[in-house]
């Protein structure tokens, strides 16, 4: 069971992230955080990208903490593996924030 958790990290980082972008958004919108500026963006664009850096510093960590070594097991490998892609996902999911108006 703890193998196929430490096989998941990468992607369970990559859900948090989501969930927290998404629950950011919409309580920043809510609250009206896109009309306070700050510097050349929104308050609320700087809350979503940092929390966005925040969870891509994670998925690093993770990735880095399942880098395998040169004699790695399947499971290690595939852990190491799957958070790449956690990272990946993350980057590609909050890709919108720095393209897109936050509320419309």
């Amino acid at each position: 069971m703890i193998a196929l958790i430490r096989m998941s990290a990468g992607l369970i980082v990559w859900a948090v992230a989501f969930c927290l972008l998404y629950a950011l958004h919409g309580l920043g919108c809510a609250r009206g955080w896109a009309t306070i500026g700050l510097g050349a963006t929104s308050a609320h664009q700087a809350a979503l990208i940092a929390a966005w850096l925040l969870c891509i510093g994670t998925g690093i960590g993770v990735a880095v903490w399942r880098w395998p070594a040169r004699s790695g097991t399947l499971v290690e490998r595939t852990g190491w593996r799957l958070a790449l892609v956690g990272v990946a996902a993350t980057a590609i999911t909050g890709l919108p924030i720095v393209t897109l108006p936050a509320c419309l």
